[in-house]
């Protein structure tokens, strides 16, 4: 479920569209097929998913192995909180 939801929401952004279309012919020959772009484009999307299914695999690894102690989630709570009003604190003293 959550896959498909993640795929449909990358295959609607159109961040990721305009990325495809203005990075990759940057790289490719004016004579070159299209071929070679859709090959270019799957190169970058399978080291991507494999690369974003590690970090998940690994986080919801400590994630299950940090919920069983008490402690660390009090103190990843307070860490966050922390972080969230530096972050507030950061942005309320920027100048621009």
């Amino acid at each position: 479920m959550y896959f498909r939801q993640a795929c449909m929401v990358s295959l609607t952004n159109p961040k990721v569209e305009l990325f495809f279309v203005a990075f990759f012919p940057l790289f490719m020959r004016p004579d070159s097929s299209t071929t070679t772009l859709v090959a270019m484009m799957a190169h970058v999307t399978i080291i991507s998913l494999a690369y974003q299914d590690g970090i998940v695999l690994i986080g919801n690894a400590v994630a299950r192995r940090l919920s069983a102690i008490l402690s660390a989630r009090k103190v990843a709570t307070r860490l966050a909180g922390l972080a969230l009003a530096g972050f507030g604190i950061k942005l309320a003293t920027d100048i621009r």
